[in-house]
């Protein structure tokens, strides 16, 4: 694959790259177009944010990312498999997903141990138990929350089991659906530091949606801007730290960020 070729003078080998691509839903009227012709690059070992609000189609594109949802043209090509996922073909195991809900992530009658037992039989991985005990110690969870069920664990502690879930494989690409939204605040804090140390420790290549500029800026380099289900401004989390901006709806996210952080003051 290609470099990464966008701003910041990046020159590392890109990992993932979505190419022109566009998402349709059947509709009453006929199809809805929820991304329209999104094009970016990732570099490997970079945290890049897809932003925007909701209904701007960036978790719909993740999701395609991830093999989830079937793309109408255009190519998603991972680096580490050699035909593009244009026909909503799985994502290999090395890319994993951790999605925006913790409460329906995780099935209710399985216990941590058998939630994150379950990827290691699937993909035919040995050493269960001392896989499982590293990847609870990765997420801060210890050895007496292994026996547990989700309604015995909050909110946060439910989210450090999805992303164990996600690590227990050794994926190389995280994908992050909206891993804090659902969280309390002082909670959300914890899971972004959580996951800025699992990605410098493991060097993971990570994919962000969130609609929240101060979130993605925090954990990412690089930001696609999205609305409508159309990239319309590429840039960097420091552009954004520095209150800069091309296209008008990026100006508008940051004015609402900055509005909010004086209410919340």
């Amino acid at each position: 694959m290609a470099w990464c070729g966008q701003p910041a003078g990046c020159r590392r080998r890109a990992v993932i790259a979505a190419q022109n691509v566009s998402i349709e839903f059947p509709g009453r009227d006929g199809p809805v177009r929820a991304v329209r012709g999104a094009s970016f690059q990732v570099a490997a070992g970079e945290a890049y944010g897809l932003v925007g609000e909701s209904g701007s189609g960036k978790t719909t594109l993740l999701r395609a990312i991830g093999g989830l949802m079937p793309i109408a043209s255009g190519r998603i090509v991972l680096a580490n498999r050699p035909e593009s996922l244009s026909k909503g073909a799985r994502a290999p195991r090395d890319t994993q997903m951790v999605f925006q809900d913790p409460y329906a992530s995780l099935h209710p009658g399985f216990t941590v141990d058998r939630t994150l037992r379950e990827p290691l039989v699937i993909n035919g991985l040995d050493r269960h138990d001392e896989r499982i005990a590293q990847t609870l110690r990765s997420v801060g969870l210890g050895p007496a929350f292994r026996f547990r069920y989700p309604h015995q664990l909050s909110g946060g502690q439910r989210q450090r089991v999805a992303i164990a879930r996600a690590l227990i494989v050794e994926p190389r690409v995280l994908l992050l659906d909206e891993p804090t939204s659902a969280l309390d605040v002082s909670v959300q804090a914890e899971i972004l530091n959580l996951l800025r140390g699992l990605h410098r420790e493991r060097g993971l290549t990570l994919v962000l949606v969130s609609h929240n500029l101060a979130v993605v800026s925090f954990l990412c380099s690089r930001i696609a801007v999205m609305r409508q289900g159309e990239i319309v401004e590429l840039t960097t989390a420091e552009a954004i730290r520095l209150g800069r901006a091309d296209h008008d709806y990026t100006r508008s996210l940051l004015q609402a960020a900055r509005g909010y952080r004086r209410r919340s003051a």
